[in-house]
């Protein structure tokens, strides 16, 4: 099986933030969002809820905190590899936090919470009753805020959280390309008139070439770049 590391990708022009192999770059302009996908992702004042606990979202929120989950009809019908939705999450409900900088997740887990132990959901619509019962409660320290995407986790979980969910790893990886791309780091196709090789194998033939590699491990592509800013010489090996 081939792996990720034997072709060289190139980074789409258009926005997206998506490696494709370059004689694919031109046909994906057509269906190219323009942006990145996790750019309409759920804002992390809102959670998605399935099976019971959108029963139970149903029967303790305010019909306003509630809404019903919406999909694009190419996700339905012919989902990609690892997009697949779940027949729960799809008849479920999105809560949203009416509790300004407070995430749908830890808002949704304090009521639940407060529920279980005979506390009214109205005392956690407004930020001071909502901070005074997660006091109460305990769950003050419950959560830590993940600096990547900004949703709240808690501490045990973080580094899993880092290295498993889809929107965090993506928002590092496209942050880290976009990093070396303002360093001058670029796709090979993008300076192979400058002599740069565009095989992987030619790449890895020579230090002048390799030491001037950066690699990033997307989750579904690998992004190779190379420093523009200088060629190798005759002198080095």
């Amino acid at each position: 099986m081939r792996s990720r590391c034997e072709y060289l990708t190139a980074r789409c022009p258009y926005g997206c933030e998506v490696w494709l192999h370059p004689r694919a770059v031109a046909p994906h302009h057509d269906r190219c969002a323009g942006h990145r996908w996790t750019d309409q992702r759920l804002p992390v004042t809102q959670i998605s809820l399935s099976d019971e606990q959108a029963d139970l979202a149903r029967l303790i929120c305010p019909p306003e905190q509630l809404r019903r989950p919406e999909f694009r009809g190419d996700r339905l019908r012919n989902p990609r590899p690892g997009m697949r939705l779940h027949g729960g999450l799809v008849a479920g409900v999105i809560v949203e936090s009416p509790v300004p900088a407070v995430t749908g997740r830890r808002w949704w887990t304090v009521v639940r919470t407060g529920h279980e132990q005979g506390w009214s959901t109205d005392l956690a619509l407004e930020p001071e009753s909502f901070a005074h019962l997660e006091k109460q409660l305990g769950l003050g320290d419950h959560f830590a805020n993940c600096t990547i995407c900004g949703d709240d986790i808690t501490p045990s979980r973080m580094k899993n959280h880092h290295k498993t969910n889809s929107v965090c790893r993506f928002l590092a990886d496209t942050a880290e390309v976009r990093t070396f791309w303002k360093l001058g780091y670029r796709d090979p196709y993008l300076v192979q008139g400058d002599g740069v090789p565009i095989t992987w194998t030619e790449l890895n033939s020579r230090v002048a070439w390799r030491t001037r590699l950066h690699i990033v491990r997307f989750r579904l592509w690998t992004a190779v770049m190379i420093s523009a800013a200088e060629g190798p010489t005759e002198s080095r090996p």
